[in-house]
């Protein structure tokens, strides 16, 4: 299931013209680095007129696969930032679909509200209480349910998502909300710091957050 997720969303982000980054320190890690437990493969896209894409695909050898897909519109566009986790072990599957309008408020986009509809009866990912799950949009996507599902489920999301794109205007203030926000996942916690500060130690985690999964231009 997450392979084939992965592959969905390099498809639907190629076809926006993206620019695959070059190579660096972050594109292929491991933990520990000897006899490793978990390998973490890393790829960053430039998208035109949209800002800038991460992918990190982790393997285990507890056979735990996940994808964390970050999509992070720091071309200031009037689009909310787009976090998409899958995780799969034995028969746990689950995907979230993760929208933050960082606290600007003025996007509506009935595309997404509509792959909302079509994937809001998927059983719920009984998730932990946390202070980002009170900060997302309300046409999030926090689910569990089949495989055949749950892939549809997050290309559609990031189809709808990528093509909205077109209809967004710049507004240079979202640059201060997207940083704030950006400050508080940090601070405050993501679902990926543990595992974060524990591949990069805490400086390292908050460079890999402000360089790689939320980058931002200098205003």
């Amino acid at each position: 299931m997450i392979s084939t997720i992965r592959q969905k969303a390099v498809s639907l982000i190629s076809d926006s013209n993206a620019v695959l980054l070059p190579e660096d320190c972050y594109t292929n890690m491991r933990y520990p680095k000897i006899l490793p437990l978990m390998r973490f493969k890393v790829d960053q896209y430039s998208v035109p007129k949209f800002g800038h894409v991460m992918i990190m695909h982790t393997t285990t050898k507890m056979g735990m696969e996940l994808v964390t897909m970050s999509f992070m519109p720091n071309e200031c566009i009037d689009l909310p930032y787009l976090l998409i986790d899958a995780m799969s072990m034995k028969k746990k599957r689950c995907v979230f679909v993760e929208y933050y309008g960082c606290g600007l408020g003025s996007f509506a986009d009935e595309t997404l509200k509509y792959v909302y509809d079509k994937y809001c009866s998927l059983p719920d990912y009984d998730e932990k209480e946390n202070w980002y799950i009170k900060e997302r949009m309300p046409y999030s996507l926090i689910k569990t349910g089949d495989s055949e599902s749950l892939i549809r489920m997050a290309s559609d999301s990031i189809e709808a998502y990528l093509g909205s794109v077109a209809k967004t205007k710049i507004i240079p203030e979202y640059h201060d909300k997207l940083k704030a926000f950006r400050e508080r996942m940090i601070v405050e916690g993501n679902p990926s710091s543990k595992t974060l500060e524990m591949l990069l130690k805490k400086d390292g985690a908050r460079t890999f957050m402000e360089t790689v999964i939320m980058p931002l231009k200098e205003n």
